[in-house]
């Protein structure tokens, strides 16, 4: 089986780092004010939705995102419909250039946070395995990148993951000595003689990148 090695951008939510406690006027544009901006634009370490959070009910308020994409593509989105809720776009923005708003009712106290949401937190896809390699031994090394961190951990499944729904595998963890790869926070690899049908990984924090690589041989 050839190598399969995946590269998880990894970046916790930030609820306001767009735009911090703002009243929205009708057709005035929200300030771009967050820990994300710089001149009047955000930008993310890592394409995201746009995600807005009020306590308020701001149900009448229609929220127009415009910015562009991981490829540098204009685009835009309107959300509408926030009461005491956190709602979010449906495209991922790697800039925000622009926020307007457009609204029948005249808002005083309310107010909005725009961030981003989580990047590569949870669960990922399973990956299949080659279960016909003989006397497989399987390595998965995990290299935290440059200046990153994680919080991480290795889980496999020998369930069909092409007929039953992801959320339906069973998950094991990793069998390394000692849980090595269960909510492991720096480098690791290890090897396993023990049949693995799919593996996955799931992130429960960090910011920056994670690469996995996995590898089967036999010792036939």
């Amino acid at each position: 089986m050839r190598p399969i090695q995946q590269t998880y951008n990894i970046e916790t939510a930030d609820p306001n780092g767009v735009v911090t406690a703002e009243t929205p006027v009708d057709g005035v544009d929200l300030t771009i004010d967050g820990a994300y901006a710089t001149g009047g634009v955000a930008t993310f370490p890592f394409a995201t939705e746009v995600t807005f959070t009020s306590v308020s009910d701001l149900s009448d308020v229609t929220f127009t995102v415009i910015g562009t994409s991981v490829g540098g593509v204009y685009q835009q989105e309107a959300v509408t419909g926030l009461d005491n809720d956190t709602i979010q776009t449906t495209a991922k923005f790697k800039t925000v250039t622009d926020i307007s708003v457009a609204t029948v009712t005249t808002y005083t106290t309310e107010v909005v946070d725009v961030g981003g949401a989580d990047v590569g937190i949870g669960n990922g896809a399973w990956w299949p395995l080659d279960i016909y390699v003989p006397n497989q031994v399987t390595t998965i090394s995990a290299n935290i990148l440059a200046s990153g961190t994680a919080t991480y951990s290795v889980q496999y499944t020998n369930e069909d993951i092409f007929n039953l729904p992801a959320a339906d595998c069973l998950a094991v963890p990793h069998p390394a000595a000692a849980g090595a790869f269960t909510s492991a926070t720096t480098d690791q690899t290890h090897s396993t003689t023990t049949l693995m049908r799919a593996v996955r990984v799931n992130v429960a924090s960090g910011s920056g990148q994670l690469r996995i690589t996995v590898v089967q041989q036999s010792t036939a």
